[in-house]
């Protein structure tokens, strides 16, 4: 027996739970309370600091090698900085990131039982989801196998004596083979519960902007029943038919406020969510493509590719948001023949209108909004500031 839409919706959730919960941040299961899972994250995120922070200390101040103190920067400044950031914010915030999957199961328990117009939105918004899933899910397996690999690679090759990254710890000589693969195999393990926990909180924050587009889908298919209504020659009386063209249009209006409700509160929880994910990597990319222009990082490469992709995909759910807010004005012109409804229901919809006309996007803090052009803003900026470090230097 195939599976309904809400059911399809929750399978696609779960795995994001599953990978939240080994992290110890499964806040959307409504008894979650920080647990020795939580503490444990929070003591590897400090661990991992305080052996960056050493790792610089003596690479920089005592052999006056700066370029370990670029990579410790990109590590530092980069998904480690992330990771604690988003962790904060969803056990700060985890009521209303509860609330955003309480609005995406009704949406979907709703209209997977009216006609097959609205099911064609749902198909969209959990193909939409599971497409997120794939590529997030790609990217991060590649982050924690590729740097491991890449760096075995390369030392087998080269004949090379190449750590993952440069975050050692006191007592352990990395100069020695022993030494050595004992700290990159520490360094592996770091990676792998820093990959889950990345990708639980990249799903996090895309599950609910994903369905965004699933609301302006929905809209569309009301606005077609009330051309039914105006169509339908069935009805004994105006009188009726004008009845019914009012309780569908209120309708609208309730799940146009419904969407504006979520659509803020998804920006609420955003906020510093996407400042620090489009921060981090902005630091990262420029970091890591600096080693790798240095030579001095191997691994840096599957490093940069999953900061770079990650960074636009966020740019791309940002537009993805735009895109749907144009479209709810466009549907207030296009997908409602107005000019045969009353002057009090003409008016209705043009405060709709309104509404919907001043109603904003995602944004990167208060400084930008997220979209794929601020997406390409910050990869030429990346470019003008390494080339700039690299003539610096030269």
């Amino acid at each position: 027996m195939a599976k309904i839409h809400s059911q399809r919706l929750n399978a696609i959730i779960r795995i994001t739970r599953i990978c939240s919960d080994i992290c110890g941040v499964d806040v959307f299961d409504e008894n979650y309370r920080v647990n020795f899972r939580t503490i444990l994250l929070f003591i590897l995120l400090c661990v991992s600091f305080l052996l960056l922070t050493y790792t610089m200390i003596d690479g920089y101040v005592k052999e006056g090698d700066w370029t370990i103190l670029v990579q410790v920067i990109s590590l530092a400044g980069g998904t480690l900085l992330q990771g604690l950031c988003v962790s904060i914010s969803f056990i700060v915030k985890q009521d209303k990131y509860r609330f955003l999957l309480s609005e995406c199961n009704d949406i979907y328990e709703t209209y997977e039982r009216l006609h097959s117009d609205y099911r064609v939105h749902l198909n969209r918004g959990l193909k939409l989801l599971a497409n997120l899933m794939k590529i997030c899910a790609f990217i991060n397996l590649m982050l924690v196998l590729g740097m491991s690999s890449i760096t075995v690679l390369y030392n087998f090759i080269f004949d090379a004596h190449e750590a993952i990254v440069y975050g050692f710890a006191p007592g352990v000589d990395v100069e020695t083979t022993h030494g050595l693969w004992i700290t990159n195999g520490v360094q592996a393990s770091f990676i792998t519960v820093g990959g889950f926990g990345l990708y639980a909180a990249d799903m996090a924050i895309l599950t609910p902007i994903s369905q965004i587009s699933t609301f302006k889908g929905i809209l569309q298919c009301k606005f077609r029943e009330i051309n039914q209504i105006l169509d339908d020659d069935d009805y004994e009386s105006e009188l009726e038919r004008k009845r019914d063209v009012m309780v569908a249009l209120k309708d609208i209006i309730k799940f146009h406020q419904k969407y504006l409700i979520f659509l803020n509160v998804s920006r609420d929880v955003c906020y510093w969510n996407v400042f620090a994910k489009i921060t981090t990597s902005f630091v990262a990319i420029v970091c890591a493509l600096f080693c790798i222009l240095l030579g001095t990082w191997p691994a840096g490469y599957i490093y940069l590719a999953y900061c770079f992709v990650m960074m636009q995909v966020f740019c791309a759910m940002g537009t993805l948001v735009d895109i749907t807010n144009e479209e709810f004005i466009q549907s207030c012109y296009n997908d409602v023949r107005w000019y045969e409804l009353s002057v009090k229901e003409k008016k209705m919809l043009c405060i709709m209108l309104m509404v919907a006309q001043n109603t904003t996007g995602l944004t990167i803090g208060s400084v930008m909004e997220l979209s794929m052009n601020t997406g390409l803003q910050i990869s030429k900026t990346i470019y003008s500031l390494t080339m700039l470090l690299l003539n610096f230097i030269e």
